[in-house]
């Protein structure tokens, strides 16, 4: 808006040098030259202004997305952190992450660090180890591969937490994860739902988890993607 402004003023300048060198006496050289000069700035300004006006130079820079870093229960392990902003709920802040899963035994499997919640490197450590499974299949046969049908589920493998599924929407009502609201914790395994929200204890506080969806990848899932948030702690 600015920069248009000053365009209209070099414009109405260069209008007042041109009827003062039209209309008026026949200025002596000094004049002259000092009237051209004051026309070649107004229509330099012109330019400029009119230019600076469309290319929108003068706008501030977008925000840049705050993206949700991670560090592990210890620095050394490179454990793999949040890649997706926080979003607010109803007053709970929901952290994206998104779980590795290894297929160094015959269930894809990933860990998940509750304080703060994160990925882990290591499947089988963390609080929580989240696993593939194919009903009918045993341990020494590769398990949701192709189109097995495939079963998900949890569990505190190290016994650091205990798991339940919530009684409403803990991302909306942390309430909803209260044993006093009808929430049954378990130190062992537990099959999960898309959708469906989950909580998990220690005795640092309480995370809210679920699972959008179950990814579809094959021959084997090679991720899967959790909502978590800190309800209490």
């Amino acid at each position: 808006m600015v920069d248009l402004v000053i365009a209209v003023v070099a414009v109405i300048v260069l209008i007042g040098v041109a009827v003062v060198l039209v209309r008026g006496e026949r200025p002596s050289p000094v004049r002259l030259v000092a009237a051209l000069a004051v026309a070649v700035l107004a229509a330099g300004a012109f330019a400029v202004s009119l230019y600076r006006s469309q290319t929108g130079d003068d706008s501030e820079p977008a925000a840049l997305p705050r993206v949700i870093g991670s560090a592990g229960p210890d620095a050394s392990t490179g454990v793999v952190g949040s890649t997706a902003p926080a979003q607010q709920g109803l007053g709970t802040a929901v952290v994206k992450v998104e779980i590795p899963m290894s297929t160094a035994s015959k269930y894809p499997q990933g860990a998940v660090w509750l304080d703060p919640p994160r990925a882990g490197t290591d499947p089988y450590t963390g609080d929580i180890s989240l696993l593939c499974a194919t009903p009918g299949k045993n341990d020494t046969v590769q398990n949701c591969t192709g189109s097995d049908q495939r079963i998900w589920s949890a569990e505190p493998l190290e016994g650091r937490a205990t798991i339940g599924p919530a009684s409403g929407d803990p991302f909306a009502d942390p309430a909803a994860c209260d044993e006093s609201n009808g929430v049954k914790y378990q130190d062992g395994y537990l099959e999960l739902a898309a959708g469906k929200a989950y909580c998990l204890h220690k005795d640092e506080g309480t995370v809210a988890l679920r699972v959008p969806a179950f990814p579809a990848e094959k021959p084997l899932p090679a991720r899967l993607l959790v909502e978590m948030a800190v309800l209490t702690g």
